[in-house]
């Protein structure tokens, strides 16, 4: 078996071609599919009647081009040097590449694989005149946030009569009280989903120090594989008398995930534990459903629609109060070109130096979900049992970088299990890995970097 103590250069990372994997199964069932959805999405889009002409023509050869990604993963050809597309960052995929080997669809290592495939999608589109800015995952997006309503009305009234309760900041000696809506908060912003929760359903401010509030948050939390939350809130304590704290948060999905993500922006605001926010987006459509900026505005525009959310009562108190927070320059958003490049965040240092400084000087910087959790991590097939910290390699140990992971476990890759004997029972409980795979466990990770 590894050593727990393994570090970065000595442990695989997981590839496509890993038996029993979930690299295997995305490449060889899903990427295909995803790839055809493109393709359906803008037959639909270069269809409509009000649709000029040459876009309408640019349009078949990018589906021609979008086919061929599709044909070379269904028939698992060799993955090629990029064509020039114009953007600087070509030259690094095509070195990255290169430095793999010969690699193929299903025999490539995962995490460069899947960037590979959505930065060949985006250079299709970089290549056109009409879909430059064209988000290929849009309809998509909308549709899902759509179907969310109920989730978005129930949270909208949570939010507006329990967090937005300025007695919560106010009095000091509601102490539990503000650490239970801490860890609820945070755990919205895990999962993603109202309908997980079980806690702000039904209590008041008062109910949240009772023993009712401390049942919930425990039943709550028994499928976070590890948990770190007393560790978030023991250093917010212990450093809550910094002039500047603001806090980075890595996005991951837009619709409902980014309205919780907003939701906890503000809540982190108006609790006085932040006193700014940053959210980083991706700069071009990428792993389907992740934010980019113009997901922000359509975000407000949903919301403000009586047509996808007719229940209004809370919605209308909500939405001015975020969107006064964005305007104040309260929460602001920004975009670097190395979310999107095939590197783990191992390679910040020396890849992207200016975004590893600015990380290093925030108070917190919050990574949300999956992706991110596998490029913190190196997409790397650690022994469960590696701590968090160790497995951040560059970003962990006297980095100064003081992270939290929240993720939902979907991929083959988990860390920070306190013990071989807690992954025995996971594995027994979730047999076949389904644990690391099936999205109904999860991590709340923290390391202060120092």
């Amino acid at each position: 078996m590894p050593s727990a103590t393994m570090n970065a250069e000595e442990v695989r990372a997981v590839w496509t071609s890993d038996k029993g994997s979930m690299a295997k199964q995305t490449a060889e069932t899903r990427w295909a599919r995803i790839i055809q959805g493109i393709i359906d999405d803008i037959g639909e889009t270069a269809g409509a009647e009000d649709v000029d002409c040459q876009k309408r023509a640019e349009s078949i050869a990018i589906q021609i081009a979008l086919k061929d990604i599709k044909k070379g993963i269904e028939q698992n050809k060799p993955l090629t040097p990029l064509p020039d597309d114009g953007k600087l960052d070509i030259q690094e995929w095509n070195k990255q590449l290169a430095a793999i080997g010969e690699c193929s669809w299903t025999n490539c290592p995962w995490l460069f694989g899947e960037c590979y495939m959505y930065r060949s999608i985006q250079r299709i589109l970089n290549s056109s005149k009409h879909w430059q800015n064209y988000d290929v995952f849009k309809r998509q997006k909308d549709s899902t946030f759509v179907k969310s309503r109920v989730a978005v009305e129930e949270l909208a009234s949570r939010y507006m009569q329990i967090v937005a309760d300025t007695r919560l900041a106010q009095d000091e000696s509601k102490e539990e009280a503000k650490k239970l809506l801490f860890i609820e908060m945070t755990e919205i912003a895990l999962w993603g989903n109202a309908t997980d929760l079980s806690l702000l359903a039904n209590l008041t401010l008062e109910d949240l120090q009772n023993l009712q509030g401390r049942e919930a948050i425990q039943k709550s939390q028994r499928n976070i594989v590890d948990n770190d939350t007393d560790d978030v809130w023991a250093y917010l304590q212990r450093t809550a008398g910094q002039t500047s704290r603001q806090i980075a948060i890595v996005l991951d999905n837009a619709g409902f995930e980014f309205f919780t993500d907003v939701l906890y922006a503000a809540y982190l605001l108006e609790a006085g534990i932040a006193t700014s926010i940053r959210l980083h987006t991706k700069e071009f459509p990428w792993f389907v459903s992740d934010v980019i900026p113009s997901d922000v505005e359509s975000l407000f525009a949903h919301l403000e629609s009586s047509e996808c959310f007719p229940v209004r009562k809370y919605l209308d108190q909500l939405i001015p109060r975020l969107r006064k927070l964005f305007q104040s320059g309260a929460i602001t958003t920004t975009s670097d070109p190395f979310w999107t490049t095939p590197f783990s965040f191992h390679e910040m240092p020396s890849k992207a130096p200016a975004l590893f400084k600015e990380l290093q000087n925030s108070y917190l910087v919050i990574f949300k979900g999956d992706l991110n959790y596998r490029k913190l991590t190196r997409d790397g097939l650690w022994p469960h049992t590696t701590t968090y910290e160790t497995a951040l390699g560059p970003l962990g140990k006297e980095s100064g970088v003081k992270s939290l992971a929240l993720r939902t476990n979907k991929s083959d890759v988990c860390v920070g299990i306190p013990a071989q004997s807690k992954v025995d029972a996971l594995n027994e409980e979730a047999p076949g890995g389904a644990w690391i795979r099936n999205g109904k466990y999860a991590v709340v990770s923290f390391n202060e970097g120092q």
